[in-house]
C-alpha cells in the first residue's frame, strides 16, 4: 500500500512540475512580446484564383478553386474564401500562395447534384465542411505527390548515360563489317 501512495505522489509531483514549467514559458513569451504562430503556406496556380468580391461585412475576398483529383472526376470543383490582401502573387509570376495558421481550420465548399426539376434544370446543393488548414494545404497542393504515388523510373545521371551511349556506338562501330576502299580499273583509268 506504501509503495502505490510513493508512485502517486511521485507522479502528482511531476505533473506539477510540468504545469510549472509551462506556465513560467508562457509568461515568458507574453512579457517578452508576440507569441510566435505557426503558419503555413499553401501554393496554388493562378487560374484557381477567382475574381474578388465583397463580403458582408465590408471586406474583400477571393474564391479559392481547389482542383478534382481524380482526372476523369467532372463534378465541381470544392473551393474555400480567403481574404484578398491575403492572397499572393509568387516572385516568378505563374502562380499565387498565402498563409494561413497551422492549427486553425478553413470551410470548404463542394457542390453536387441532387437532381433534376421539372424544367429540365439540374437542382444544386452545396456541402460545406470544416477542415484542418493542414488538411486543406494537402488538398490543394496533391499535385506534388501525384508523381510519388506512380512507379517512377530510375533517372541516372546524364554523365552515366552518356558514357552508355559511346560505348554502345563504339561496340556498333567495331561490329560493322569494315568497306575497304578499292577502285575499279575502269575508273582509274
Amino acid at each position: 500500500m506504501e509503495d502505490i501512495k510513493q508512485t502517486v505522489d511521485h507522479v502528482l509531483d511531476d505533473i506539477t512540475a510540468k504545469r510549472n514549467e509551462a506556465m513560467r514559458k508562457n509568461n515568458a513569451t507574453e512579457q517578452g512580446g508576440e507569441r510566435k504562430m505557426e503558419e503555413i503556406t499553401i501554393k496554388f496556380g493562378k487560374g484557381c484564383v477567382g475574381e474578388p468580391f465583397m463580403g458582408k461585412d465590408g471586406k474583400e475576398y477571393k474564391q479559392i478553386l481547389i482542383p478534382n483529383k481524380d482526372a476523369n472526376d467532372h463534378s465541381p470543383w470544392a473551393t474555400f474564401v480567403a481574404r484578398s490582401n491575403a492572397v499572393h502573387e509568387d516572385k516568378f509570376g505563374k502562380g499565387m500562395w498565402m498563409k494561413l495558421p497551422a492549427d486553425g481550420h478553413t470551410t470548404v465548399r463542394k457542390d453536387h447534384c441532387i437532381g433534376e426539376g421539372a424544367d429540365g434544370k439540374k437542382i444544386w446543393e452545396t456541402d460545406r465542411t470544416k477542415v484542418s488548414n493542414r488538411e486543406l494545404k494537402g488538398m490543394v497542393e496533391f499535385y506534388k505527390s501525384r508523381g510519388k504515388e506512380q512507379e517512377e523510373k530510375p533517372r541516372g545521371s546524364l554523365k552515366d548515360r552518356l558514357s552508355e551511349k559511346k560505348a554502345e556506338v563504339s561496340h556498333q562501330k567495331h561490329d560493322a563489317p569494315q568497306k575497304t576502299a578499292t577502285k575499279s580499273k575502269e575508273a582509274s583509268l
